[in-house]
C-alpha cells in the first residue's frame, strides 16, 4: 500500500512541475515574440496583458495535457507494482 501512496505522490510533483513548465513557457514564447521578432515587435503598448492571458493560456493547456499523462503513468507504475507483488515466473507474465 505504501508503493502506491509513493508513486501518487511523485506523479502529483511531476504534475505540478509539468504544468508550471507548460504555463511558464507558453507565457515566455509570447513575451520573446512580442521583444525580439521583428513582425510582432509594437503590435502592444503594454506587455503584461498578453504575457498574462498567455499564461492563463498556458495553465489550462498544461491542467488538460498533464491530467492525460498523470493518468496514464499512474495505470502503468500500478500495473507493474502489481505485477511484481504477484511476483509471476517470467514465461507467465503478460
Amino acid at each position: 500500500m505504501l508503493k502506491f501512496a509513493v508513486a501518487n505522490g511523485i506523479g502529483f510533483i511531476f504534475n505540478v512541475l509539468g504544468v508550471v513548465f507548460i504555463m511558464t513557457a507558453n507565457a515566455m514564447a509570447v513575451y520573446v515574440a512580442l521583444h525580439y521578432v521583428e513582425r510582432f515587435k509594437g503590435l502592444t503598448q503594454n506587455w503584461i496583458a498578453p504575457v498574462v492571458i498567455a499564461g492563463i493560456e498556458g495553465f489550462i493547456i498544461g491542467i488538460m495535457f498533464m491530467s492525460v499523462f498523470s493518468f496514464s503513468s499512474d495505470t502503468i507504475l500500478q500495473s507493474y507494482m502489481v505485477d511484481e507483488e504477484l511476483n509471476r515466473p517470467d514465461g507467465q507474465r503478460p
